[in-house]
């Protein structure tokens, strides 16, 4: 039962962060472009942002090692929180030329928070939700995540433009602060995850996570398929959807709004199927992973060829419901497979690896979009989701041999 209450605290908080967070990124970039009047200046938010939470991977399992996760989580929470508060005491009080720098030091600052709060938040997961319902759990948390970025992509660019950037932050800052305030009852009921002396050296304990994905075959496979999925997910980056919505579908900016909004949908509605299904997908996992990807890359090639904007915005919504099953299935199975002591560092892991491939991915498909048309990108992209259909077939196929192996010894035991 505590458990139960643990982890509906950790939803809630989450959700209010969440909701925040995409208030914030309004807010950050309005107020920069606006001051500046550049938007490649503008765009270094965005790099920041993905370089901040990279190198917060990275140096994540050493506060590990010393902290619970509850703790953590909640550092990192209060520590945004107070964050997003300078940012609106230092508008008033700070001279205009200090003002740009001083915020761009606080996104800094505030991603590498956020850095930390993402895998914390992963690897409690299992520790609040009993094994059988953390499918379920898990397509709750990502389906609240696409509902909260829906509304507050929708609902923050209205409040910047009605209230200002500055009223935003301070929304902000008060959703952080509840959030923060709601981490305080998710109680972690394992304890301390330090199972390494404490003379081991920092680079050891900073390392572990990604000796730990290298020495698993099902972790090292999984960890391509997140250098897939950070390549993948960059066709939906603001800058390549654009480019495909006014170049292939000759539309504007607002049909870019309908596509993002459609796929948005889309992953809301996998989440909620998922989520009814949980109990037939939890068996299952593997052949999800490959039917999501296979079915990714085919409705990528279909997306591609579109060339009626109504087409196009139903594929975008189709999409959705395979992106959500494969994140899930694969969240689950890093669950599944790693252990608790060693999950947050692998979750930071993974989390770094994300971020730098798809930092990296955005700057890759802008190049290609130059070099060979906006439709080579998206065919691209279609190839790397049949490459993970195969790559999961090929870990479908060592498990069968692993269960036959195991089934083999049982039987000649017994015949021993």
């Amino acid at each position: 039962m505590n458990q139960n209450q643990s982890f509906r605290q950790l939803w809630i908080s989450q959700s209010i962060a969440n909701l925040g967070d995409s208030f914030y990124i309004l807010a950050i970039v309005t107020f920069i472009y606006n001051r500046t009047g550049s938007a490649a200046f503008a765009g270094l938010f965005p790099i920041l942002r993905v370089c901040a939470q990279a190198i917060s991977g990275l140096a994540a399992p050493l506060l590990m090692d010393r902290l619970r996760l509850g703790t953590l989580l909640w550092m990192a929470e209060m520590g945004q929180t107070i964050c997003f508060g300078s940012m609106c005491i230092l508008y008033f009080f700070l001279p205009s030329q200090w003002l740009i720098p001083a915020v761009l030091f606080l996104v800094f600052a505030i991603s590498m928070l956020h850095g930390w709060a993402i895998p914390v938040r992963n690897a409690l997961v299992p520790r609040l939700v009993p094994s059988h319902l953390l499918v379920k759990a898990n397509s709750l948390l990502a389906t609240s995540d696409q509902i909260v970025l829906l509304v507050g992509w929708s609902l923050g660019g209205i409040l910047v433009a009605e209230w200002g950037v500055i009223r935003v932050l301070e929304i902000t800052a008060i959703m952080m602060f509840f959030s923060t305030l709601a981490l305080l009852f998710v109680k972690d009921p394992s304890a301390n995850v330090s199972a390494q002396p404490e003379s081991q050296k920092r680079w050891d304990r900073m390392k572990e996570g990604w000796i730990t994905i290298w020495g698993n075959p099902i972790l090292r496979t999984l960890s391509y398929m997140e250098i897939i999925s950070g390549l993948g997910e960059s066709i939906w980056a603001g800058s390549i959807i654009l480019v495909f919505v006014k170049e292939v579908l000759h539309k504007g900016e607002d049909w870019w709004g309908f596509i993002n909004a459609s796929n948005f949908a889309g992953t809301i509605l996998g989440g909620l199927l998922i989520w009814k299904l949980s109990k037939k997908i939890e068996n299952r996992m593997l052949f999800t992973m490959l039917i999501s990807s296979f079915s990714i890359g085919v409705l990528t090639i279909a997306f591609t060829y579109s060339s009626n904007p109504w087409f196009a915005l139903g594929v975008a919504l189709i999409m959705g419901p395979p992106y959500q099953a494969r994140s899930i299935a694969q969240r689950t199975l890093l669950q599944f497979h790693t252990p608790e002591v060693l999950l947050p560092k692998v979750f930071a892991a993974f989390g770094t690896i994300l971020f730098v491939t798809f930092g990296f991915s955005v700057l890759l498909m802008g190049w290609m979009a130059d070099q060979w048309g906006i439709r080579f990108v998206y065919m691209s992209t279609a190839g790397l989701y049949v490459l993970s259909a195969f790559l999961t077939l090929m870990m479908m196929k060592k498990a069968s041999r692993s269960i036959q192996t195991q089934k083999e010894e049982r039987y000649m035991n017994k015949i021993e």
